[in-house]
């Protein structure tokens, strides 16, 4: 005997099929749904780095995953940074920061000297280099 079984025996389907076409077209909605939200997700727009401006007015201090800072592919202590960054910057318009960060370098690191830029005016682009 069906659950939907009547006395006239016109819906003599198992229960667990409706159940399971139910589901199915849920579940067929549900992922339509979910591709919807990743497309929006993934959809982002990278703001694009003109050249001619980076390499006009620009420094890039590199960190190493052993936390070495390097101005221009010297190296330096991080406590002389500041200094080393006015005096090069002095005099420049839109002066910019290509801040190369190694992956493993904590965060806190790039966002001291993200910091020390906010805090002089200097615009800075953020790279993140593979081990």
């Amino acid at each position: 005997m069906s659950l939907l079984e009547t006395n006239n025996k016109k819906f003599n389907l198992p229960f667990v099929f409706i159940a399971g076409v139910i589901f199915l077209i849920g579940l067929a909605y549900f992922a339509k749904y979910i591709e919807d939200l990743s497309k929006e997700a993934i959809d982002l727009e990278v703001p694009k780095v003109d050249e001619n401006v980076a390499n006009e007015n620009s420094v890039t201090i590199r960190i190493t995953k052993n936390l070495e800072t390097y101005l221009d592919s010297v190296k330096i202590e991080a406590t002389q940074l500041e200094e080393k960054l006015k005096i090069q910057f002095e005099g420049q318009a839109n002066p910019t920061i290509l801040l190369q960060i190694e992956e493993g370098v904590s965060v806190e690191k790039a966002v001291s000297i993200m910091d020390l830029a906010s805090k002089n005016q200097y615009k800075v682009i953020l790279t993140v280099r593979p081990k």
